[in-house]
């Protein structure tokens, strides 16, 4: 394979990584929007259509290292960039579409830490509302109050409908 056709494929590739981790980041925004606002139909509608390709950029990822491997280079970064210093035209387009690849995943990241706080988050008000609710605590053990205001163990606590 010449220089021009491993451009060529390795341009292809790069474009459509960053156009699926461009899709799959805007799908976590949307999850996220919709659980920070509490919007719950919308969080059900987004989830019963998922665009999170990950065997997509999986797939693209491993076309990417067969690439790399046929035109003699590591499959690690350090051999994509010797590759890309080999083949790149003189404007630079793969360099380009690297760094925007680069850029997409660390947003791609940032996306899926945010929705895993927020859900996170979500659990744990859920456990607190279930403690109160029943009187106890993630440890299981939490006092109660009786009708005098006196705190009791969770053995001796009424029935919430009684309280």
């Amino acid at each position: 394979m010449n220089a021009n056709q491993c451009r060529q494929r390795l341009s292809e590739l790069l474009q459509a990584q960053i156009g699926r981790i461009a899709n799959a980041n805007e799908y976590l925004l949307t999850i996220k929007s919709a659980i920070a606002e509490n919007r719950l139909e919308n969080l059900q509608q987004t989830l019963t259509s998922p665009q999170l390709a990950i065997e997509d950029i999986e797939q693209l990822e491993q076309q990417r290292y067969q690439l790399l491997e046929t035109c003699g280079f590591g499959k690690d970064s350090n051999g994509l960039e010797k590759c890309i210093a080999w083949c790149d035209d003189d404007q630079n387009q793969l360099s380009e579409l690297y760094q925007q690849l680069i850029k997409n995943l660390f947003d791609l990241r940032h996306s899926i830490q945010i929705n895993s706080l927020l859900v996170n988050k979500g659990q744990e008000r859920v456990r607190r509302s279930i403690g109160i609710l029943t009187g106890t605590t993630a440890t299981g053990s939490c006092k109660t109050y009786s009708e005098k205001g006196q705190a009791v163990d969770p053995a001796g606590r009424r029935d919430i409908a009684i309280a």
